[in-house]
């Protein structure tokens, strides 16, 4: 009866938790708009319902409310903080680094309330906190797992059933707010059958499994440190990802000493080849923690900050405590492996008050970078081409665009070209390509002289206007410059669909081709559009096509077509 109770009171918090979130998204952006109290509202309420869901069944609902409205208000709160660095809330998810930090906060601190809840004092008792981190963790993926299949198989019975047409499963599935409370209660009901069964559902296999790749991941490690003398350092260095790898590795050597010294002695790893192989990772991971931040302080070096090169430094820097705490653990003559877990206790309280302060002015990524390259620029270390404007134009936030400006403000006509053109480019890649070759405004004066205009054809020159390079350089490549005029421009505009509007007809003077050029959100793109006759079947394009148009031989026919309409469904052939 207990079972049933406490499966009942997990499927219904998390049937309540799935509609309050559709609730939150679906109603509270036309209540609070669309900025960053919108943002704060939905990433505390998120972390608090995930909180809450992980320390419900070892806990009370009501014992547990109370921790997991701490952790959802204070990530809200940071969430704010952090988000008024952007100048939209899409600028701070794009940046993706918050929303990591945020992750990392709820990821970290759910253990330790799991723990203090179990106990006053349980967090600071390591085998506790192993126990609840590794315990919610297998309670999520049980309960997603549970909740994934659950779907599969109402999908499945909707599929059948509409062979004998019942739709009513897909009909209910499709209304949004079932559909998130069904999510919610499914999960729900898996992670209490799976606190239920915690004797034998445990992370121990987890454990076992992770375990036999220490000695794999350690001949590895040795290989590559062995084969530096010989490979040299100048290849290793030469990839931005070097630090990246390295650091990867090192966090994975990292988890695998922590599974073999598990919460205790007694389940800790007893094979010798295990706690030696766990020793030799622990001695061996200062070098790669070590070159893996002589990586980054090349590239810093050589170019100067970024966020990216913030974070890999920073994360580089909580690396180096726990090397440094494991390396100090390992050469102790005493118990060694109680040295270890006090220092993952300390380390995830490190890193959790690191998340914490990442989000807060004191680590403003975008603000080092951007002062960094200014700074880089106005002392001469760093060429104009060198400076990032596209990035602290467009992803670096507020500081950035303050950078941007000041570099502007003591610039002179290149200068101020350059950040004219970062702050108008619509891509990264469109900037770039601005750089390496003439001005858009060349380009498309040389177009309008590649194509011509014939009477009541329309006139090109507004067509011209929005088209990015990448079309001009397509159109330049179709409309050679050695016989002028090479095209013919053709308006066909009128009557065009709103979503993907018809500007008009390329014809080339080389090999009779007709593109279609049409437009969306402001863009021109250009296809190969084929000929068709009055049935509807593709045909030769005549042979003297360009001609007779530049002779005026042609009109602009608005075609009626029979489709095929069933309901409310119209179907276009040949569209």
């Amino acid at each position: 009866m207990d079972a049933m109770k406490d499966r009942l009171e997990l499927a219904g918090i998390g049937a309540v938790a799935g509609y309050c979130l559709w609730g939150l998204f679906e109603n509270l952006p036309h209540v609070v708009g669309e900025g960053f109290l919108l943002l704060a509202l939905t990433v505390g309420a998120s972390v608090f319902f995930a909180v809450l869901m992980a320390l419900v069944g070892p806990e009370r609902p009501l014992r547990a409310v109370l921790p997991s409205l701490a952790l959802g208000g204070v990530t809200g709160a940071l969430a704010l903080w952090a988000g008024l660095r952007f100048e939209s809330v899409s600028a701070f998810y794009d940046a993706g680094h918050p929303l990591m930090a945020l992750f990392v906060i709820a990821l970290i601190g759910a253990p330790f309330a799991a723990a203090a809840l179990e106990e006053k004092d349980g967090w600071r008792d390591y085998a506790r906190l192993f126990d609840c981190a590794w315990g919610i963790f297998i309670r999520y993926v049980a309960g997603w797992l549970f909740a994934g299949l659950i779907f599969l198989v109402l999908l499945l019975s909707d599929e059948l059933l509409k062979l004998v047409g019942i739709r009513a499963i897909g009909d209910l599935l499709d209304v949004d707010w079932l559909r998130y409370t069904i999510v919610g209660a499914v999960f729900g009901l898996g992670v209490a059958t799976v606190h239920e069964l915690r004797d034998y559902v445990s992370p121990v296999l987890v454990h076992r499994l992770l375990r036999m790749l220490l000695p794999l991941v350690l001949v590895v490690v040795i290989v590559f440190i062995g084969a530096l003398p010989f490979r040299g350092l100048s290849d290793l260095f030469g990839k931005l990802s070097t630090g990246g790898v390295l650091m990867a590795v090192a966090f994975a050597g990292i988890t695998l000493i922590t599974t073999a010294i598990d919460r205790d002695d007694e389940s800790a790893a007893q094979m010798k080849l295990m706690t030696v192989s766990a020793r030799l990772m622990a001695l061996l991971l200062p070098v790669l923690v070590g070159l893996a931040v002589y990586a980054i302080w090349l590239r810093v070096a050589a170019y100067g900050w970024t966020p990216q090169r913030v974070i890999a430094a920073y994360i580089a820097l909580f690396l180096l405590g726990y090397v440094v705490s494991y390396l100090w653990a390992v050469v102790s003559r005493w118990d060694w492996q109680e040295r270890l877990r006090q220092s993952n206790l300390y380390m995830a309280l490190g890193v959790c008050v690191g998340g914490l302060f990442w989000l807060t002015p004191v680590m403003n990524a975008e603000a080092i970078s951007a002062n960094n390259q200014l700074a880089r620029f106005q002392s001469g270390k760093t060429k104009l081409d060198d400076v990032p404007a596209y990035e602290m134009a467009h992803d670096w936030g507020v500081a950035g665009r303050v950078a941007l400006e000041a570099l502007a403000a003591g610039g002179d006509e290149q200068v101020l070209a350059r950040v004219k053109a970062a702050k108008e480019a619509g891509s990264r890649w469109a900037f770039e390509r601005d750089e390496k070759g003439e001005s858009l405004a060349d380009m498309r004066l040389e177009m309008s002289d590649r194509v011509a205009t014939v009477a009541g054809g329309g006139d090109f020159a507004p067509v011209l206007e929005v088209m990015e390079r990448n079309v001009l350089e397509q159109i330049g490549r179709e409309c050679p410059a050695g016989s002028m005029p090479s095209c013919v421009f053709l308006d066909v505009s009128a009557g065009a669909d709103p979503l993907w509007r018809s500007m008009g007809a390329l014809v080339t003077r080389e090999d009779n081709q007709v593109y279609e050029i049409k437009t969306q959100s402001s863009r021109a793109y250009i296809y190969r559009s084929d000929s068709y006759n009055s049935d509807g079947l593709k045909q030769r394009a005549p042979d003297d096509l360009f001609e007779r148009i530049m002779a005026g031989d042609f009109e602009l026919t608005p075609i009626t077509r029979n489709v095929l309409k069933v309901g409310d469904a119209v179907f276009i052939p040949y569209n």
